[in-house]
């Protein structure tokens, strides 16, 4: 996936192109729902047991992580 980050007259934005079929579908999959937003920093890294963990401790390497979750559905009340 190719990754830019552009800045212009105060606006950043996060360009995400796709490279292959999987990364397609994925970024459909992240467009198909209104999404609620948020920004983290921390580590990010392989565990031994295998999964990716997130660690909000200080450390050298920081990473800024976007977290992008399903809006909720607005109620009918």
């Amino acid at each position: 996936m190719k990754t830019a980050i552009y800045i212009e007259d105060g606006r950043m934005q996060l360009v995400l192109t796709p490279d292959s079929e999987f990364e397609r579908t994925t970024l459909k999959a992240i467009a198909a729902k209104k999404k609620s937003v948020t920004i983290q920093e921390g580590q990010f890294y392989a565990c031994k047991g295998g999964w990716t963990r997130y660690n909000d401790h200080p450390q050298d390497k920081q990473s800024l992580i976007v977290v992008l979750d399903n809006a909720p559905e607005p109620s009918n009340d």
